[in-house]
């Protein structure tokens, strides 16, 4: 892990061998001579201790991303929502520091996913949740990123909540509803890197009931010609306006799902509507992320904190079973959110303990958990979780962040399945580790305190 020690500080870069480099000041040409040497050399003694430490830094620092990208928005819903650029290189002298903002022009969109992984073509799709806009962001160029396209419905469909590129470059998304309103019905579109309509699919089902279907998340599977779709309503905030021919506040959160739907790639086409099976604690409610495992079957987490294996996704009736659980779901500041997949292991978000638990998946049928990592309260609800794909595979780095609150950690995953924080990720001057969102000043202006959610390492 990266440390303090790798950074050079002042009294690195001061010699060591004063007492020679002092000159004894006598009368004389040999005292003149001796001065002028030393105004020559002191310099470039400097210089040189400087380059050899910030040379071993780069040396001993695992190779990984060399920015972090942190969707924001302003904590009071008023001022302009923004992108953050983070510098995460640990061998730079403004490692974890804010070296750039891009504000969206418009506030209260409750900045909330962007793609999972970092896009091949440096244009980030992130999703302003509550406007029902989703922001193409180009970085090209992170220290001046640029805003390319910007979009809301699609081809009918509204709320657009999660994003996955595809193989020829287009994005696929789920959108929880169709019109103007916030009500179930959604369904899938893809979307060329622009943000135009390529296609689209209902994710209606004439067999189950409408109330249920809420497109949240997908995993796509194009060796299988799948892709995995989660069904989960979103929490609608007190501080936003439900527009019309929403559902009622009440009605929203009220409502529970348990399904998973599977369509067909290549054309969209729904096959399956599967409802997770249920335990006495309800593990199955809310089903938020896919993923495609090495040995062709698929898991399933839920926010209320349980993880499901599906096999057999396109036989005639795909078996689900539940294989783990972890603590926590019972409330929104408890639930399990967003994992991801690093090598042979499940990092998964528990905020109930708040930290983050390790499952070793060598055999998906049964996982084992390994580790767990539990923060303090500075760190409540952790909820997306990213890894940097460029870093050591040994020593991966993550990403975490709080649910819309206002903290960011940089995490390590060492080859045995633990993890540790890395506390050289801090703001300047502070010996608490991680990012502080609570701050006035922004590369933008005085645009006061924010909260994030998604994040991810890049440029590609």
């Amino acid at each position: 892990m990266p440390t303090d020690a790798c950074r050079p500080t002042t009294d690195d870069r001061r010699p060591t061998t004063n007492a020679i480099l002092r000159p004894n000041y006598t009368t004389g040409d040999k005292t003149l001579r001796f001065a002028i040497l030393i105004a020559i050399l002191l310099p470039l003694a400097i210089a040189a201790a400087f380059y050899l430490d910030y040379s071993h830094a780069a040396a001993i620092t695992p190779p990984g991303s060399p920015y972090l990208f942190i969707w924001s928005g302003n904590a009071a819903h008023q001022g302009t929502d923004f992108l953050s650029v983070i510098d995460a290189n640990p061998a730079s002298p403004t490692y974890a520091q804010v070296v750039a903002t891009l504000p969206v022009g418009v506030g209260g969109t409750m900045p909330h996913h962007t793609e999972y992984e970092f896009p091949p073509d440096n244009l980030l799709f992130a999703n302003g949740w509550v406007a029902g806009r989703t922001f193409i962001f180009d970085l090209h160029d992170p220290a001046h990123p640029q805003i390319a396209a910007q979009f809301t419905d699609r081809a009918g469909y509204s709320f657009p909540h999660s994003f996955v590129r595809l193989a020829n470059g287009d994005r696929l998304g789920t959108f929880q509803s169709y019109g103007t309103g916030y009500a179930p019905g959604g369904g899938l579109v893809e979307l060329d890197p622009t943000g135009a309509v390529v296609r689209s699919s209902s994710a209606l089902d004439p067999t189950v009931k409408k109330d249920l279907i809420w497109p949240y998340s997908l995993a796509v599977w194009p060796e299988r010609d799948l892709v995995i779709v989660t069904d989960t309503p979103m929490g609608w905030p007190d501080w936003a306006k439900l527009p019309p021919g929403s559902w009622t506040l009440d009605k929203i959160n009220k409502q529970q799902t348990s399904q998973v739907q599977i369509f067909r790639l290549s054309d969209l086409h729904l096959l399956h509507t599967i409802t997770l099976p249920a335990d006495a604690a309800r593990h199955d409610l809310y089903p938020s992320e896919a993923h495609v495992m090495p040995d062709g079957s698929i898991y399933l987490g839920t926010f209320r904190c349980g993880l499901y294996r599906m096999t057999n996704p396109v036989g005639p009736q795909p078996t689900v079973d539940l294989v783990q659980t972890f603590p926590g779901g019972e409330s929104m500041s408890t639930n399990c959110a967003v994992p991801t997949v690093v090598g042979h292991y499940w990092v998964q978000t528990a905020a109930a303990l708040p930290g983050v638990i390790v499952l070793d998946i060598t055999n998906p049928a049964k996982p084992v958990e390994v580790s767990r990592l539990v923060l303090d309260h500075r760190y409540m609800m952790p909820h997306w979780l990213a890894a940097d794909r460029k870093s050591d595979s040994k020593n991966a780095r993550l990403i975490l962040t709080g649910d819309d609150l206002d903290w960011a950690l940089v995490l390590r995953l060492d080859e045995k399945g633990q993890l540790t924080i890395d506390r050289s990720f801090r703001d300047s001057g502070s010996a608490i580790p991680g990012l502080n969102f609570t701050r006035d000043n922004w590369p933008h202006g005085n645009a006061g305190p924010a909260v994030v959610h998604a994040a991810l390492f890049g440029p590609a």
